[in-house]
């Protein structure tokens, strides 16, 4: 299929960009309201004949693409691709995406455009609501003051996807129109924008409500309060829902497992389907309702215009770790995942408080580590309360953040050091309620997300290591008192014998080879340290019944029959997980951001640094305890 032409949007953060890039290519680009969200050059391409398309790239929002702009910030990113389409041999089109009810600001950017050498047409968005401020706009006087094709469009409108093609084909066969720096921003817009009385009431009552929800939740005293409050009430919500539905999920593995084995016996068939396959990716699976509510719970904030209120919030904190409100966003998203995080990272302007924010990243709470937290805490902390418990998820998830706190601070005296915080400059958005088929399809993508990693790459990884835990290895080990021969065999297996070569530094921390196993696989993927104590404990289950892995880890026995594991070793690994950085996809998103070997490098050294002396002095206090 032909590109008849390449159609890049441009536009301030929050101006609707994204969102018209999805109405009008089907994509599911990220929608936020804060810059920075959208980080990465989008493409996708729309077939406007049975021969011929249009190929349509979504850039990270910028307020401006001249001046002094650093180059790996969003306007740098930004800059330099169009440079490139003045050279493209396929035709290009600039489409700016301008916000009508922030007209004024949008075409500063319009004037800068026009100087970029290539035909342009603009997409006024939201025009619908700014109907609903008493406002029209003409739409054919800011064409003929501009010289340039000008839509007043919504992306929520049926029509949008048509009206987009056709103007956008239609700019693909203009020339640049010359730039006129003299046309007065303000007049012209004052020009271009009707009033309508109808609407004017209607936009105060909404106005006021703005006011009063801002009186409160922006107070200097109340506002962080609440926003506190509120966070933590997510966090609990991730594990006082979740947990009945993992539970279940849990209850029908182990079923299936124990159908599995009455049909087939115990033979390696058998073994491999029950202790690799549902013992590693199964176990994993349990965990999916977690992995759904927080990423529901995140984009409801973000939906409502509650995430860029909560940056104000935070921002004198930020500042004092010597990082700034405009690191919030990347560090609330990590807890989601960092590797898109660390690329959101963009949109902090000094570089070195982008790079520290880079190099804390890794210790928030993202969502692959929630198995791990919710099977220790089920399994060695089942007698406590149900508020115990879930007070101590949510600690883990404000113990990455202090952390992360913590380390920026060292790093700042130490190993980068920064200027000032600039003052926090930004546009909040109207309170939305969000719109329950996009929070819906939110959910769903990261179910689906979840689900195919885990019957791919945590499946393979699951069944690697279930070979790995048969292949005979240089030593044999002591195995538990009537172990079967199955049993006796893994212990003498390849994976085993890492697992105690590393034994004499993980011991102070309370690991034994099967931890250390988990923790060398969660390299791949943080998920598989429970995957991996799937699959060990599902081989060392020698019940008719498979019993679930929670008991399995609290049954476990050392070689001379004393109970392996206990509340102090729990702690420490939890710990160990809040601290290093066992992943490798964040390492690499480090290493394509910082463009230095040497900072995923660093990365990996003081976290892991920092967990191993952390978990020690927990283990040994708490076992002291008595725990």
């Amino acid at each position: 299929m032909t590109e008849t032409a390449i159609v890049t949007l441009v536009g301030r953060p929050n101006a609707g960009k994204s969102s018209l890039f999805n109405a009008v290519t089907g994509a599911h680009a990220k929608v936020g309201n804060f810059p920075g969200v959208t980080v990465d050059v989008l493409e996708a391409q729309v077939p406007i004949s049975e021969s011929e398309a249009v190929r349509f790239v979504d850039l990270p929002g910028v307020y401006t693409v001249e001046g002094d702009t650093d180059p790996e910030s969003d306007e740098g990113h930004a800059r330099r691709f169009l440079e490139e389409l003045t050279h493209h041999q396929t035709p290009a089109v600039i489409a700016q995406v301008l916000d009508a009810t922030q007209l004024e600001l949008g075409l500063r950017l319009t004037l800068e455009l026009r100087r970029r050498g290539l035909p342009l047409l603009v997409l006024a968005t939201q025009h619908d609501a700014l109907i609903a401020q008493g406002f029209e706009l003409d739409a054919t006087g800011l064409s003929e003051a501009l010289g340039v094709p000008v839509v007043a469009t919504s992306a929520r409108e049926a029509t949008v996807r048509a009206r987009v093609l056709e103007v956008t084909a239609e700019a693909a066969r203009l020339k640049a129109v010359p730039p006129t720096d003299s046309i007065d921003v303000e007049a012209l817009a004052k020009r271009v924008l009707q009033p309508r009385v109808d609407a004017k009431e209607a936009f105060a009552r909404v106005r006021a409500r703005t006011e009063r929800l801002d009186a409160v939740l922006l107070h200097p005293l109340l506002g962080p309060v609440f926003f506190l409050a509120f966070m933590t009430a997510l966090f609990a919500a991730v594990f006082f829902i979740a947990e009945p539905v993992t539970g279940l999920i849990d209850v029908l593995n182990q079923a299936l497992g124990a159908r599995i084995e009455g049909a087939l016996g115990t033979g390696w068939v058998s073994s491999l389907l029950v202790d690799g396959v549902l013992g590693g990716a199964g176990t994993v699976l349990a965990f999916l309702p977690q992995i759904v509510i927080l990423t529901v719970a995140l984009e409801l904030i973000d939906a409502s215009g509650y995430l860029a209120r909560g940056t104000f919030l935070v921002d004198r904190l930020l500042r004092f770790a010597g990082l700034g409100g405009r690191s919030f966003v990347p560090l609330l998203s990590a807890h989601a995942c960092a590797v898109p995080a660390i690329s959101s990272a963009r949109i902090i302007r000094d570089p070195g408080q982008r790079l520290r924010t880079i190099l804390v990243l890794p210790l928030m709470t993202c969502s692959a580590r929630i198995p791990t937290y919710g099977l220790l805490i089920t399994t060695f902390f089942a007698a406590k309360s149900v508020w115990f418990r879930g007070g101590l998820f949510v600690a883990l998830y404000f113990a990455g953040l202090g952390f992360g706190l913590i380390a920026s601070l060292v790093l700042g005296r130490t190993v980068k050091r920064t200027s000032q915080p600039l003052p926090l400059v930004l546009e909040l958005p109207p309170y939305r309620v969000p719109q329950v088929a996009v929070v819906a399809r939110v959910g769903w993508r990261a179910a689906t997300r979840f689900v195919r990693d885990v019957g791919s790459v945590i499946l393979i990884a699951a069944v690697v290591l279930w070979a790995l835990l048969t292949v005979p290895g240089p030593s044999a080990g002591t195995p538990p008192p009537e172990a079967t021969p199955r049993v006796v065999a893994m212990y003498g297996s390849l994976a085993a014998s890492v697992g105690r070569a590393l034994e004499p530094v993980t011991t102070p921390a309370g690991f034994d080879w099967r931890l250390n196993v988990g923790l060398i696989g969660s390299l791949g993927a943080r998920e598989l340290m429970v995957g991996t104590l799937g699959v060990i404990f599902g081989i060392e289950d020698t019940g008719d019944d498979p019993a679930p892995l929670a008991d399995r880890l609290r049954d476990a026995r050392r070689a001379d029959g004393t109970t392996a594991y206990g509340m102090a070793t729990a702690l420490s690994l939890m710990v160990f997980f809040v601290l290093a950085c066992q992943c490798i996809s964040t390492l690499a998103a480090v290493r394509r951001e910082t463009r230095s070997w040497r900072w995923p490098l660093f990365v990996f050294v003081y976290t892991y640094g920092a967990a191993w002396v952390l978990s020690v002095v927990v283990y040994q206090l708490a076992s002291a305890a008595g725990l």
